[in-house]
């Protein structure tokens, strides 16, 4: 099965969007995987979560 993956991410100018192509694969575990390769968890502490090195949060994906 194909999916698209949608990697959201917050920036100093809104939500912004990646999007990822996969055919076979868990849209879950693609998810994870880009989030374990691309981001870095900072916490605890009011602005903790995973950013990229260029400072965007990412706030969840979507599979469609």
């Amino acid at each position: 099965m194909k999916y698209v993956v949608i990697i959201l991410l917050l920036s100093t100018s809104g939500v912004e969007r990646i999007e990822l192509k996969t055919s076979g694969l868990n849209c879950g575990e693609v998810a994870k995987a880009w989030r374990e390769v691309n981001t870095r968890y900072h916490g605890p502490g009011p602005n903790q979560g995973n950013y990229t090195r260029d400072g965007k949060l990412m706030i969840g994906y979507i599979c469609e």
